[in-house]
């Protein structure tokens, strides 16, 4: 009996032990990353970005959304690019909601990519969260001060913080249009990797955390980046999204992951969005969780 109880007390001890050995590597790497970057110079970064846009000239490319600084949700930042913070509307608009149950504003986006056709340039697109299979995406062709309307939030405003457009190189064959990981970006692009090793020995994971600022990890799942363009990164099945007045297929727009830092959509969410080229304020959106 007595020797029963101590291998009950063992066997769980030694597997958490093995556990915290697995898991001892993986942690370190992180944080030797996110010790790189909150030691890089601001130079620096600049300099890493503008080579992963002179990369992504050569090629098909995407517009990568990278977080930027926590800004005042007013000015221009209310008719740009932003995630959290207070979402543009315009008059008639009011707050989504499902079985009385109101949506989260997530994200709105003013969409510049050029390879989404000429309908789409300027257009400012807001996304919100609802428990429901399809989500609440509005489209804005001329957003403007004056045609700006608040609408009253049920819940209090999140932190803002501004979306950085880059320029970004695609990944090509079976998952062609996608964004190229950190890993792939550094063996395509000597030019980064020089530039970081003088900081660490681990140049992708330090370009991972001046990718997505913050994050917790040296490598980027499809719900950690957001990206205009290209071709969507599926995790469950294909969307097949069809215009709700003339029946056409959608384009895919974006698609963004848990990249919000005051909101979580679900376990791993990818939130995408699509759109009509003849009926640009027909969109549609869906989450997908791992």
């Amino acid at each position: 009996m007595t020797t029963t109880l101590i291998w009950l007390l063992v066997i769980p001890l030694v597997l958490a032990g093995l556990f915290v050995l697995a898991c001892l590597p993986h942690n370190l790497r992180i944080r030797r990353a996110r010790k790189a970057y909150q030691a890089l110079p601001a130079e620096v970064i600049a300099e890493v970005l503008a080579a992963i846009e002179r990369l992504a000239a050569n090629g098909p490319a995407v517009t990568w959304l990278r977080l930027g600084e926590e800004v005042d949700c007013s000015g221009d930042t209310m008719l740009g690019s932003h995630v959290g913070g207070i979402p543009y509307a315009e008059a008639g608009e009011t707050w989504p909601e499902v079985d009385d149950e109101p949506g989260k504003f997530l994200l709105q986006l003013r969409l510049d990519h050029p390879e989404l056709g000429e309908s789409w340039q300027g257009r400012l697109i807001v996304a919100y969260l609802l428990f429901d299979f399809e989500q609440a995406v509005r489209s804005f062709a001329a957003p403007s001060s004056e045609k700006y309307v608040a609408i009253e939030s049920p819940r209090p405003a999140n932190r803002c913080f501004a979306l950085q457009p880059l320029r970004f190189p695609v990944e090509v064959g079976e998952e062609a249009g996608t964004p190229l990981s950190p890993e792939r970006l550094c063996a395509a692009s000597p030019e980064i990797v020089d530039l970081l090793q003088p900081y660490a020995a681990d140049p992708a994971g330090l370009l991972t955390q001046i990718l997505s600022p913050n994050f917790y990890g040296y490598n980027l799942e499809t719900s950690d980046i957001a990206y205009v363009g290209g071709e969507p990164s599926f995790i469950q099945n294909p969307h097949q999204p069809d215009c709700d007045e003339c029946r056409q297929p959608l384009r895919f727009l974006f698609q963004f992951g848990e990249i919000m830092p005051d909101v979580k959509m679900a376990d791993g969410g990818v939130y995408s969005v699509y759109g009509c080229d003849q009926h640009p304020d027909r969109c549609q959106a869906f989450v997908d969780m791992f």
